[in-house]
């Protein structure tokens, strides 16, 4: 290969890969922080987003991240995981308990070449949960897609910087694999994660005087059942990866349906 083309080839493949953020959920201890950010180092990875972080990026993260500690200073900390997801076209959620969410799962190799496809249309983020607890309800509800790494089924124990490592590695193979992502980089844009959790906050408003979330309960019924149908809208409306001008229909309709109630505002 041409010195000149293969230059070519490294920029499309650190483009993408550039474009792909590792979301750590309540990470308790500051030595996981610093193995992660070492583990994505080695891969080509560099964006790193806290997520209610309960350890602190200190001098014990550093020393374990040794020469990734830039990636740990430069990581950008939110207090939700909506906000950390608003941006992001795609969500992977790294679990090994399904729990009924329906979403589709993939190991980890299959996972990264989709990963690598999806980068084409803009932010990917792969979430990673809580040392002991892993994702919670709430966080899995912004993913998409499960990715799970095949392990030894009498223990699948994998430690917070090892499932880091090794589906980082899976995006480097992909990353070598081919030049750039394969999947459109133009065309009709993807929503992003923000915008379908704005649609959800406007159709829960509508909801809400109808006493559709009420069912006859109390309160604090109506409150778990609010939660739990939205929740599941949510994820049904992440599986279908609508695209923007597609969401703007479904705001189209819950405007009008508001005005309708002479709610809206003109």
């Amino acid at each position: 290969m041409k010195q000149e083309e293969r230059a070519i080839n490294e920029k499309a493949t650190v483009d993408w890969l550039d474009r792909v953020e590792v979301v750590l959920c309540r990470t308790s201890m500051a030595e996981n922080l610093g193995a992660a950010a070492r583990a994505m180092k080695t891969m080509g990875l560099s964006r790193l987003v806290l997520v209610a972080p309960a350890a602190a990026v200190d001098d014990k993260a550093r020393a374990v991240a040794t020469h990734a500690a830039d990636i740990l200073d430069a990581a950008r900390v939110v207090d939700h995981v909506d906000e950390a997801v608003a941006d992001s076209v795609a969500v992977w959620a790294a679990t090994a308990r399904p729990r009924n969410l329906q979403l589709p799962q993939f190991e980890a190799r299959q996972a990264a070449t989709a990963v690598r496809d999806q980068a084409g249309g803009g932010r990917v983020s792969l979430l990673f949960g809580a040392e002991r607890t892993g994702l919670t309800n709430e966080e899995l509800a912004v993913a998409d897609r499960l990715v799970a790494i095949r392990a030894n089924p009498d223990y699948p124990v994998l430690n917070l910087g090892q499932a880091v490592q090794l589906i980082g590695y899976e995006l480097h193979h992909a990353a070598s694999a081919s030049a750039g992502p394969s999947g459109p980089g133009t065309g009709e844009p993807p929503a992003v994660r923000g915008e379908i959790a704005t649609l959800c906050r406007r159709l829960e408003a509508l909801l809400e005087p109808s006493g559709f979330f009420a069912a006859g309960g109390s309160g604090e019924e109506r409150n778990r059942r609010a939660e739990r149908l939205l929740r599941r809208l949510r994820v049904m409306l992440n599986r279908a990866e609508p695209r923007r001008e597609e969401l703007q229909i479904l705001q189209g309709m819950i405007t009008a349906l508001d005005r309708a109630r002479g709610n809206g505002r003109d």
